[in-house]
């Protein structure tokens, strides 16, 4: 046996061999699986169940270019696509100011916004 002196206190080897073995984790087969239990057990728990959120109505509402009755216009004018927003508490929508060109002359004509129905029932288009 191995004496060690140290600071006035005589150590023998053998009584050195648990302290080292207490400071280091068991390695192998035993650790590594339960870590991988952990890691299954923490991934098959049920998530938490949650609250339907309620359907909100978009607001906004976008209209695709369309070909539309002008007077004057045998063949109508295109309306560029645009959005469209609903009113609350009414079946009509708020419609922005829209650019239009006459085939028949090539000039431009603004219609200002305003509110109007749906679109649907503004015009019979395809």
């Amino acid at each position: 046996m191995h004496v060690i002196a140290r600071g006035g206190c005589l150590l023998g080897a053998a009584s050195l061999m648990p302290i080292a073995g207490a400071a280091m984790p068991p390695l192998g087969p035993t650790t590594t699986s339960r870590a991988v239990n952990q890691i299954n057990s923490g991934s098959m728990r049920p998530l938490p169940s949650a609250t339907p959120r309620p359907v909100v109505r978009d607001s906004m509402i976008w209209v695709p270019t369309r070909i539309v009755p002008l007077p004057g216009e045998p063949t109508g004018v295109a309306v560029p696509g645009h959005w469209e927003r609903r009113l609350p508490g009414t079946n009509e929508v708020h419609v922005p100011p829209l650019t239009v060109e006459r085939p028949s002359t090539g000039t431009t004509e603004t219609y200002p916004a305003g509110i109007r129905p749906p679109v649907e029932e503004r015009y019979n288009s395809p």
